[in-house]
């Protein structure tokens, strides 16, 4: 037994290629081909001990490869018949993706930016702070940048075209999605 092989899942680094590490600059079609391998040697049990957990517990940089590998980790093991075909149908998925496809972005989460205006809203409130004037003097300090973060966070996602701002989600709501 191998000092690997004694360490829980979560206190290793995950075995990805490369090309699927977060400072990585390889093209992330590597990241597909490693979602299609991975899918397909679980598929034929020649998968590693611990390949599929590294697979299924570490998130990809491809927004649509990631929600791949979320839908692949939410089956039930062991597979059965029905599992099996749609983790076929998933792979085949990752398969056809474009070079476009995987190459967008992720949307940065509202949480983000309330948390970072916030944040910045704490330093501004702390340089202001007058001694003896009490703890809820200034709450504007906290709310507008909270505020300007959630406009930073929107207006970047619709630059950008992601999230809400999709064009494949726009056209679902177009056609009465929501």
């Amino acid at each position: 037994m191998t000092a690997d092989d004694q360490l829980l899942p979560f206190h290793r680094k995950a075995r990805l290629p490369v090309s699927c590490h977060w400072g990585s600059s390889i093209a992330m079609r590597d990241e597909r081909k490693y979602v299609v391998d991975t899918i397909g040697a679980f598929l034929n049990g020649a998968s590693g001990k611990w390949d599929w957990d590294d697979f299924t517990s570490t998130s990809l940089r491809s927004a649509k490869l990631n929600s791949i590998r979320l839908r692949v980790a939410a089956l039930d093991l062991p597979l059965d018949a029905e599992s099996e075909a749609t983790l076929m149908a998933l792979r085949d998925e990752a398969e056809l993706l474009t070079d476009a496809d995987i190459a967008k972005p992720r949307p940065w989460r509202m949480a983000t930016g309330v948390v970072c205006g916030l944040l910045v809203g704490a330093v501004i409130w702390w340089n202001s702070y007058i001694p003896g004037a009490g703890l809820f003097q200034n709450p504007q300090l906290f709310l507008i940048p909270a505020a300007l973060g959630i406009v930073v966070v929107s207006l970047r996602n619709k630059r950008k075209k992601v999230g809400p701002y999709d064009p494949a989600v726009v056209a679902l709501n177009r056609h009465g999605r929501v």
